[in-house]
């Protein structure tokens, strides 16, 4: 009945071959539209889920605090800065800044001196009003800015230093978006911030402007300039590949079949709303290599037949009963591997094995539907077999390397399992890396103004805590704030540099007012100006935000303190206490990253194991599979450990991807061995004709991965350069794992296979 139905399809096909091409090239147009609807996204949303409580307790106090901040900072020399002409400009600025509807608040000198002057000209009149020598308060009076800004020796007084680094020399404007922009609004008004900076240039100063949402904008860029990039490498690669290891007609057929697939993907992906990000730009090459490898399986099989029969149609039959299982078998075991990635808490890990696995599927259903048509209507008029003597040398070398396992099996199986322990313990050394900056090109401009940022203001890590009650200037609350900062720099001396909240504010205005009762306290408060209260108080004063300073430390480091500092938090009653901000989700977000890359790991060995066990309805058979590639799982720990390799968001994925990717090598060479057990070879010949037969088609699809994978070696991104070698270390480990350790372990229990056949 099978038979039948293939020969059916097969004589369909190749009937309706130019219109099965057509049908594929206008649903390929369909999916095009899919590929303008895409979006990049780089922000740290990407590395934890929005339900993530942490992420439900930072939307929150974004909608009190605002969004993301940007950093602009003027260097140059404070006579310069503090001339009239220049406090115009500077003035003008603020007010253009603060005027962007993307814009939550912009806090300044200016913006100080603005507050100052406000208060002098209530003054009027009065006893305390300033010397008629300083003339009228206003931001842009050099004297009386200087008189409000800075002391007699033109030091920047207390509450403004932090914003006049270097004595003055310089000027910092903080930059709050409003909560809630996307990332399109985020870039948009970044955009229209940097325009309104570069039309207030001052002569002989310096602007550095960076901070998350610029750094994002800095990393879209990159990407859509590393896809082409990739796009072409894999295109070259794939063409070298193939002219070297693939001896048959038409080689270059696969690589058109495989751009489609693609187009198919990443269109399905825009229609999905799933972005782009440094995970999913990744698929690019990885599914060019996997997909030229299912079609390198196809047009191989297909080729062997046609030389055989003569006939178009038996081809196509003869490689749609034989060969169409066999790495259908291979397709969907791998994409169960990569469906574990789904366990994963970071959304664009769950994008990247979502589409993987989505992938996968479609080029196999490509390599069916329209290369097999592609190369029945090539051979319309007839078929031109080709015969070549390329492999002879290398069957020879398979077949004694299989001569070789037959006799001394375990020689080939005791030091892979030692090697492989090893490296299972080792990961537990291995370091995890989640922060955004170390993920992205380390030449971006953005990351660079950031870090000569860093020169001159010291440390910009910071953890921020949000307090909440129905009051939080309440007496109880303030005093418990004040001891919640002091304890945690006692107990981190190190670590935290220093505290800021609204306990500091007023204990500068007052002495001892934070011992006072709630009316005296409320007064104090309604004296103090917006602008001093507003960064660590929300409007409906229901939530404070305080702000701790960090010394220069990895994610591991401040990991450990943040979970000190957690364990610390003793709120009365009544007051809720949770740490937010973008630090706090890259930090929380290497939990789930260490976590998930072991769950993963885990159920994709479970799911793969009964996915075999369903296809060969044996327990044990199913088992020759997998064993070889979970000692490759250990040997690619100990690659990275040897290496110097973090863990990363990609490098993470790199279990699911062994499992997937080594599977089908495995399986494939376990298929045509039971199919040499079935035609009553022995053990040495089955082994033998299986690694001489289809060892040399899995070397030349391994390549080919191999190739596929090389491109990601050519990119911006340290960490996608990272995984790409990676990547490209673990399928050769895959090949060699297959062709060493799985014909061992078929030789061991060869009884167990043959009494189970």
């Amino acid at each position: 009945m099978l038979k039948q139905s293939a020969i059916k399809f097969a004589a369909w096909i190749a009937r309706f071959a130019p219109w099965i091409i057509v049908a594929a090239l206008i649903a390929t147009c369909a999916a095009g539209y899919g590929l303008s609807r895409m979006e990049i996204r780089t922000s740290v949303d990407m590395l934890l889920s929005d339900d993530d409580p942490v992420a439900v307790h930072n939307a929150r106090f974004q909608e009190k605090f605002g969004g993301e901040s940007l950093i602009l900072l003027i260097k140059g020399r404070q006579d310069q800065l503090f001339d009239s002409q220049s406090l115009r400009v500077l003035n003008d600025l603020q007010h253009k800044l603060s005027e962007s509807d993307k814009v939550y608040s912009v806090t300044s000198p200016l913006s100080l001196a603005e507050i100052f002057a406000g208060q002098a000209s209530r003054l009027s009149g009065t006893a305390q009003q300033l010397p008629e020598a300083l003339g009228e308060p206003s931001a842009v009076n050099d004297k009386f800015v200087r008189h409000a800004l800075l002391d007699g020796q033109g030091r920047p007084q207390p509450p403004v230093a932090p914003l006049l680094p270097d004595n003055g020399n310089d000027m910092l404007f903080q930059i709050q978006l409003n909560s809630g922009l996307t990332m399109q609004e985020m870039a948009a008004a970044t955009d229209a911030i940097e325009r309104i900076i570069a039309d207030h240039a001052i002569a002989g100063t310096e602007t550095l402007f960076s901070g998350i949402p610029a750094i994002s904008k800095t990393l879209e860029d990159y990407i859509s300039e590393d896809i082409a990039t990739m796009l072409l490498a894999v295109i070259v690669l794939m063409i070298v590949v193939l002219a070297l290891v693939f001896p048959v007609r038409s080689r270059l057929i696969s690589l058109p079949v495989v751009l489609v697939g693609m187009i198919w993907t990443f269109g399905l992906m825009g229609y999905m709303g799933m972005p782009l990000s440094i995970a999913t730009m990744a698929l690019l090459p990885i599914l060019i290599g996997l997909g030229t490898d299912f079609a390198l399986q196809f047009h191989n099989r297909y080729e062997e037949e046609a030389a055989r029969t003569q006939n178009r149609i038996t081809a196509v039959t003869n490689t749609l009963g034989r060969m169409a299982p066999a790495v259908g078998i291979a397709v969907a075991i791998m994409a169960i591997g990569f469906l574990t990635l789904l366990l994963s808490d970071m959304p664009m890990i769950k994008d990247f094995g979502l589409m993987l696995a989505i992938g996968v599927a479609i080029m196999y259903a490509l390599g069916i539907a329209l290369l097999l048509p592609a190369l029945a209507f090539r051979d319309r008029n007839g078929i031109r077999s080709r015969q070549s003597a390329s492999g002879g040398a290398a069957e020879r070398g398979l077949g004694a390397l299989a001569r070789a396992i037959v006799r001394r099996p375990l020689w080939f199986l005791l030091p892979p399992i030692a090697v492989a322990a090893i490296g299972f313990g080792l990961d537990h050394k291995l370091n995890v890396e989640s922060n955004i900056e170390k993920l992205m090109p380390q030449n971006a401009p953005a990351l660079l103004a950031m870090n000569e940022i860093r020169e001159v203001l010291g440390s910009t890590l910071t953890l921020d805590w949000m307090v909440e009650s129905d009051d939080v200037r309440r007496p109880e609350v303030l005093q418990w704030m004040e001891h919640f900062q002091q304890n945690a720099v006692a107990a981190h001396p190190g670590g935290i540099e220093e505290a800021s909240g609204i306990a500091n504010v007023m204990a500068s205005v007052q002495d001892g007012i934070l011992g006072a009762d709630r009316d005296t306290i409320a007064a104090v408060y309604e004296q103090i100006p917006d602008a001093m209260t507003s960064p660590f108080v929300s409007a409906d004063h229901t939530m404070a935000r305080i702000t701790f300073t960090l010394a220069n430390m990895d994610t591991r480091q401040q990991e450990k303190l943040l979970a000190e500092m957690e364990r610390g938090v003793d709120a009365p009653e009544g007051v809720e206490v949770h740490p937010v901000g973008i630090q706090v989700l890259q930090i929380k977000s290497l939990n789930g990253l260490t976590d998930s890359r072991h769950a993963s790991l885990l159920s994709g060995l479970l799911a793969i194991l009964i996915g075999l066990f369903v296809a060969y309805r044996n327990l044990k058979r199913a088992f020759f599979p997998l064993l070889p590639i979970v000692l490759v799982n250990g040997w690619s720990v100990g690659v990275l450990y040897a290496l110097g390799i973090d863990i990363n968001p990609l490098t993470a994925v790199l279990g699911a991807l062994v499992l997937g990717i080594g599977t089908e090598f495995t399986i494939l060479l376990m298929e045509r061995y039971l199919e040499e057990k079935a035609n009553g070879l022995d053990t040495e010949q089955a082994v033998t004709t299986a690694m001489t037969k289809v060892g040399r088609a899995i070397t030349a699809s391994g390549l080919t991965v191999v190739g596929g994978f090389s491109a990601l070696i050519f990119t911006n991104f340290e960490v996608v350069r990272v995984f790409g070698i990676s990547t490209v270390l673990d399928t050769l480990l895959c090949l060699i794992s297959t062709l060493t350790v799985l014909p061992a372990i078929i030789v061991m229990l060869d009884r167990d296979v043959r009494r189970a056949g």
